[in-house]
């Protein structure tokens, strides 16, 4: 049996916590209590010394992982959007002699190395930028990151992916060391889709007779695209069912979204959405074109504040609407 355990070979001694999988943990104490109500991720160990002095943790949420050099203090380049629950935890180094910059950027990098895990990203120092931008800063600058980087000494990053049990986890590592003060956030990324519960047959027809519309919180799409997921289906289909039982009928389907990105762009990409809907429902499930009309209304209508993780997925949606 393939051991999915992580586990640190390096010059350093290492913290051990909690493997998924439900091995036992033993860790070496910090050297100062960790920050009430913070915690170790059950996945990859820390250094001995470090502590916990801030964390954040999102049931679901959007994340913009960078997978190459910044292209500005306000631009991180190229990234890839991934939506999941969300860990971030912030070490700070509070004991004695403290490792340098590169212990740790190599000591992750080799752990990396030799388990399933596939590197997206990597870079030491001035690798992190572009003529004066640097990665890290700017993932401070775009409140990426729990702890604000000042402008001196030294950076590092890495991101990988792994999968866990069927799950794709990915990894943010953000080192610094400025001016002798060494830390490092390590974000943990379980991509998933938001359980909205599911639907029946009944709910879309009370839903049409009381209201005029139902919503579809199960019609996924790539983050950022137009483009319908295989999980989709299983609504998709429901729908269909229902649009061939109700022929009689025309109605609108409407795309919404969060108000992350540009208004204009999200104007589009709902339009999109429900363009991509009704092709599918003509294409697989028989529906007739002319019975339905796409329409994109964008962040303009919500449910919800966009102020929450919770708020942002339950404005993202679809609405079948009565004409």
């Amino acid at each position: 049996m393939k051991d999915t355990n992580i586990r640190f070979m390096a010059p350093l001694t290492l913290v051990f916590i909690l493997i998924v999988g439900g091995l036992s943990s033993s860790f070496a104490l910090a050297q100062k209590p960790d920050k009430k109500g913070t915690k170790d991720y059950p996945l990859i160990s820390r250094f001995d010394g470090f502590t916990i002095d801030a964390y954040q943790e999102s049931q679901f949420d959007r994340y913009t992982l960078p997978l190459g050099p910044a292209a500005g203090l306000k631009s991180l380049g190229e990234t890839k959007t991934l939506e999941g629950k969300i860990t971030k935890i912030h070490y700070l180094f509070s004991g004695k002699n403290p490792p340098s910059l590169l212990q740790v950027y190599k000591s992750y990098e080799q752990v990396f190395a030799n388990q399933d895990v596939e590197v997206l990203f990597s870079c030491l120092r001035a690798e992190c930028g572009v003529n004066s931008t640097d990665l890290v800063k700017t993932a401070a600058t775009t409140k990426l990151l729990l702890n604000g980087f000042m402008a001196f000494g030294e950076h590092a990053y890495q991101a990988v992916k792994l999968n866990r049990d069927g799950m794709d986890i990915f990894v943010a590592l953000y080192i610094r060391d400025e001016r002798g003060r060494l830390a490092y956030e390590l974000h943990f990324i379980e991509v998933q889709e938001m359980n909205t519960g599911n639907i029946s047959m009944s709910d879309i027809q009370t839903g049409i007779e009381k209201t005029g519309k139902q919503v579809f919180y199960g019609l996924y799409f790539d983050t950022g695209k137009a483009s319908l997921k295989q999980s989709a289906n299983d609504e998709l289909t429901l729908l269909g069912q229902y649009l061939n039982t109700n022929r009689e009928k025309s109605y609108y389907v409407v795309g919404h979204t969060d108000n992350t990105g540009s208004y204009e762009g999200n104007l589009s990409l709902s339009l999109n959405r429900a363009r991509s809907i009704i092709k599918a429902l003509n294409e697989e499930h028989g529906v007739a074109l002319d019975r339905l009309k796409a329409v994109g209304v964008g962040p303009v209508s919500p449910v919800e504040a966009n102020l929450s993780d919770t708020g942002r997925a339950k404005n993202r949606r679809v609405e079948l609407v009565l004409q």
